[in-house]
């Protein structure tokens, strides 16, 4: 086992308090340990761990991904120290990514000019329209902080320019797909990457969840049928339809790929993504820390490592048993657990993932050639038969 990139947690804290957020609102605290910022010890220490794992796998590239918290807290001088001493600490025959995950309100044209000098590209947390992004996106205060994010977008277009211009956007299905849509392809969006909420069954059911299935039905229609060649790259529909036709397409969410993404937290903790966190208070800490330890002792040592990495293997009867197994792969791992059966179980948005599934698979049976579908071997799917068939509502 080994990983190809980094979480990197810059930055504990935020200076936005989203109100679904997985870091601080679902119930773990266990942020409030670690220091606000990494420091230049762990930083070296890490990039050390980082060296000897590329050469000890043969790694030519490796991706480092600034995120927080809000990782632009920790100041612009954090960032250009971290690229001097990956100069001095790692080979160049290592070939060193990087991006950062920005929540946009501190972002200024000085700003990205120098973290594009630093070769480091910026995504933006955008969720929608101004009134969804007021109503969750917000400052502690509880103000809303949709004209800080346009301002700091607006900047990354002028500095890196429009195709650099990417968005995660967290779905709000009391917004209407068309309005979303049509906001995103307003502010020249490259890429919009649509995230479910995150919900397992400690609290919620099958049925308690937003109905996302239909709300990315609709999506896909709008974003399907436009014609204009500058629209928006969408994930998870591109994922979709490229795992239908057979492409390697995998992801956390989707596939039967493996999740090789790790994080180390400000205090050089090494651990599996902190999205896990709603899974319970400190369900992600472990004993690993790159002061010292290697990146990969936390897959000797940790059973949820382990888990998350095979994420999309060993899954439950019911996802076993179902035809859409190769595609969902089960869905992300952390939507699948509960305080009995752990992770055995179905992810609480199976329905609304079958329900895209199928709404997309039966659209691109009407385009593609009869010769493509019979080398694919795809077929019409009935959204109803394999739920009444495979699906057990918990």
């Amino acid at each position: 086992m080994r990983t190809t990139h980094l979480v990197v947690k810059v930055a504990s804290r935020c200076n936005l308090n989203c109100t679904y957020c997985y870091m601080y609102n679902m119930g773990d605290d266990s942020y409030k340990s670690q220091p606000k910022f990494m420091s230049k010890h762990i930083v070296k220490s890490m990039l050390v761990r980082i060296k000897k794992h590329c050469i000890e796998n043969n790694l030519t590239e490796f991706l480092i991904i600034f995120h927080g918290g809000e990782p632009l807290l920790a100041g612009i001088i954090f960032f250009k120290d971290f690229i001097n001493l990956v100069d001095q600490i790692i080979p160049k025959t290592i070939e060193m990514s990087y991006t950062m995950q920005s929540n946009g309100v501190l972002i200024d044209k000085k700003i990205c000019e120098e973290l594009s000098d630093l070769g480091i590209g910026i995504g933006i947390s955008l969720d929608g329209t101004s009134s969804s992004n007021n109503k969750n996106r917000i400052y502690h205060n509880g103000k809303g902080s949709y004209n800080e994010i346009i301002k700091g977008s607006n900047f990354i277009k002028e500095v890196y320019g429009k195709e650099y211009s990417d968005f995660l956007c967290v779905i709000d299905t009391d917004e209407k797909p068309k309005d979303v849509y049509e906001h995103f392809k307003k502010l020249e969006a490259h890429s919009v990457h649509f995230l479910f909420q995150d919900f397992n069954y400690i609290l919620s059911n099958q049925n308690s969840v937003p109905k996302i299935g239909s709300w990315l039905v609709e999506m896909f229609n709008l974003w399907y049928e436009d014609q204009d060649l500058k629209k928006p790259e969408i994930r998870p529909l591109n994922d979709l339809i490229g795992l239908i036709l057979g492409l390697d397409k995998n992801s956390e969410n989707f596939g039967k790929g493996i999740n090789d993404t790790l994080v180390i937290e400000t205090n050089g903790s090494i651990e599996t993504v902190d999205t896990l966190r709603i899974c319970g208070n400190g369900f992600t800490k472990t004993k690993f820390n790159v002061i010292k330890d290697e990146l990969s002792a936390i897959y000797q040592g940790s059973e949820l490592a382990r888990k998350y990495y095979n994420g999309h293997d060993n899954l439950c009867r019911v996802c076993n048993n179902c035809s859409l197994e190769s595609i969902c792969g089960g869905g992300y791992l952390g939507h699948r657990f509960s305080p009995i059966n752990q992770f055995d179980n179905p992810s609480i948005y199976c329905k609304e993932i079958v329900e895209i599934i199928c709404h997309i698979q039966n659209q691109l049976l009407k385009e593609l050639p009869s010769e493509t579908i019979k080398e694919l071997k795809v077929e019409a799917l009935n959204y109803y038969k394999i739920i009444n068939e495979f699906i057990v509502v918990r």
